[in-house]
């Protein structure tokens, strides 16, 4: 977990993921996520935050974040197509001009029992979680 000098302590990121897509985590066991924005202050160990933004609203699972990095895109297939949680159309549609994609690999995913409102809203851009919210997290996902 990070520490940072004007920063709260941080346990981990979540990014809102349609929910067809979260089912390919929950029922595909997909293990790499992909996204245009770059929350680099995680590491190794912190958690990977599901948050379901069309289907529940909520958070609704969590994994062991074994890496995050921006990647050339070009590379993404190479490395990570069959973990992928988009297909290779998907892929290629979304990450159409860009040059970098933000890849969150993970392990140990565990899905809630009950979905877990957050306080604030999750914007497209991800946010990180820290202390107070996963502790709240924790309390309320069983």
């Amino acid at each position: 977990m990070n520490r940072g000098y004007y920063m709260k302590e941080i346990f981990g990121v979540t990014h809102p993921i349609p929910k067809w897509f979260a089912e390919r985590i929950y029922n595909e066991d997909k293990t790499v996520f992909i996204s245009k924005s770059h929350r680099g202050k995680v590491s190794k160990g912190d958690k990977f935050v599901i948050y379901e933004s069309r289907g529940a609203g909520a958070y609704t699972g969590w994994a062991d974040i074994i890496s995050v990095e921006k990647v050339d895109r070009r590379e993404i297939l190479k490395k990570y197509k069959k973990d992928l949680m988009i297909t290779e159309n998907e892929f290629k549609k979304y990450s159409f001009g860009r040059k970098d994609m933000n890849i969150i690999v993970f392990e140990n995913f565990e899905k809630f029992k009950k979905p877990v409102v957050p306080k604030r809203f999750v914007a497209v851009s991800g946010k990180y979680i820290d202390e107070k919210e996963y502790k709240m997290i924790t309390k309320n996902k069983n």
